[in-house]
């Protein structure tokens, strides 16, 4: 179909404006039933014009906003992946110390409760020690016989002995 057709099915409402514009920069004036058919030149002209219309209106369209939003969040959605990921690790570090902890407490008052035990029992095995003691040293002790044959011997009443040697001799 020519560009000079000017009985067009579906065109957008901006080619007719386009064509007049383009007729009267080329001087032909309005389209008449009895005008001549134009050269090659022109036809060339007008497909050409008609392909760049044609891409503008392409390129024009703008993008939806929702693609624009979407792409605008992706890497704020990437730092919360992140982030998340993150929190998880340390949240099961932090539970596996606070096991660990427990565990530990758990055998330290094991190990407390089993000294306080035998901190109690030497106690009270001093005190029965020390019970006894008392009840023995209350008691009188008989004498026992001996199992040899001692002869007292009594000691002189005497000074004792005034010879020594001096070691060093002070000097005079």
């Amino acid at each position: 179909m020519s560009w000079l057709d000017s009985v067009r099915g579906s065109e957008p409402a901006g080619d007719p404006e386009l064509r007049a514009e383009l007729r009267d920069l080329l001087g032909l004036g309005p389209v008449s039933p009895h005008t001549p058919a134009p050269s090659l030149e022109l036809k060339a002209l007008a497909d050409d014009l008609l392909r760049e219309a044609q891409r503008r209106r392409r390129t024009d369209r703008q993008r939806s906003s929702w693609v624009l939003l979407a792409a605008a969040a992706f890497p704020f959605a990437l730092g919360l992946v992140g982030l998340g990921t993150w929190g998880v690790r340390q949240k099961q570090r932090a539970d596996a110390l606070a096991e660990n902890v427990r565990h530990q407490e758990v055998e330290l008052s094991r190990i407390t409760q089993a000294s306080h035990a035998e901190l109690t029992r030497e106690r009270r095995a001093r005190e029965e020690v020390q019970k006894q003691l008392q009840w023995a040293s209350m008691r009188p002790t008989p004498k026992k016989a001996e199992p040899y044959l001692v002869i007292p011997v009594e000691k002189p009443l005497g000074l004792p002995a005034r010879e020594y040697q001096t070691v060093k001799q002070k000097p005079e």
